[in-house]
């Protein structure tokens, strides 16, 4: 029996010049990787810091353009990857010691062809911001699949993989609407609870509100998407503002009451209002923040 080949791509875009993270999260991949092929997407990293990162493993260096996306690292690190199965992987992610072998296994045994891992964010208040932002929706308790993926932490069968699909004026949604594309198609997104990675916070106060105006502005974007898969009757109305506003609501309520079971409730409680203050205000000013930030 011929065992599939694994390719693992790590980007870069998230770094933002500081390679610490890329460091780090490369010293607990090494472990891991056994055959597997490691592919790093990354905008001008100069060779020898490349040949200092790489130490002595054998790595394909993805040069892309300053003004690519973060989609378009993953697409192009795709695009470069030979293995059978890819796995993705964001550069300021730590991932758990199981992490890859969780994530691709069930690739490997023939039972998906998408699998997504479990993300989450370190710290005191890590179960309500992992609530907020990182949230799957079950599909099939029964068979372990759920409705969506995030693009820090997957995995795909080559067959299985189509592209992250270029759609203007979108942050960070493109992996919700390839989930619901995969879904449309019968490809079912397995959810391997075990692979689980950290995903790093953003570095300061003003990280934390472009991310999260940004968020909020995907919210009434990507709603268009969702109500066309789940309610495709369902009329132009279901869309729009007043309905992304609602779902920031619902999601809310949901923290609040996460957070009222829970201790650190005060600061759970701070966090959700803070982050629900501040996507509603993207979500109403939505072409003025993607103008502001220049997502296009």
């Amino acid at each position: 029996m011929t065992w599939p080949t694994v390719s693992v791509v790590v980007e870069t875009w998230n770094l933002d010049g500081e390679l610490e993270h890329l460091r780090r999260l490369l010293a607990a991949l090494a472990p891991q990787l056994g055959d597997a092929e490691l592919v790093i997407t990354h905008a001008c990293i100069p060779a020898l810091l490349r040949a200092e990162l790489a130490g002595d493993r054998a790595v394909t260096w993805v040069p892309v353009e300053l003004t690519a996306g973060y989609y378009d690292h993953k697409n192009l690190g795709f695009a470069a990857a030979r293995g059978d199965i890819v796995a993705f992987i964001d550069g300021d992610c730590d991932p758990d010691p199981r992490w890859l072998g969780e994530l691709v296994a069930p690739i490997v045994r023939g039972a998906a062809r998408v699998v997504a891992g479990h993300t989450s964010y370190a710290g005191k208040l890590a179960a309500i911001a992992t609530r907020l932002d990182f949230p799957t929706f079950a599909h099939d308790r029964a068979r372990g699949t759920v409705r969506n993926f995030f693009a820090n932490n997957v995995a795909f069968a080559r067959t299985a993989f189509t592209g992250y699909p270029d759609i203007p004026c979108m942050f960070h949604g493109q992996c919700q609407v390839l989930g619901l594309q995969l879904l449309a198609a019968g490809i079912a997104i397995h959810h391997a609870a075990a692979a689980r990675v950290i995903h790093a916070w953003p570095a300061n106060a003003r990280s934390w509100l472009e991310v999260r105006l940004l968020r909020g502005a995907d919210t009434a974007t990507l709603l268009p998407y969702v109500v066309a898969h789940y309610a495709p009757r369902a009329p132009k109305l279901a869309s729009g503002r007043v309905p992304a506003l609602a779902v920031l609501a619902a999601r809310a309520a949901g923290g609040i009451a996460h957070a009222l079971l829970h201790r650190r409730r005060a600061r759970s409680l701070a966090l959700v209002a803070g982050v629900t203050v501040v996507d509603a205000i993207g979500c109403i000013a939505g072409p003025a923040v993607y103008r502001a930030y220049g997502v296009a």
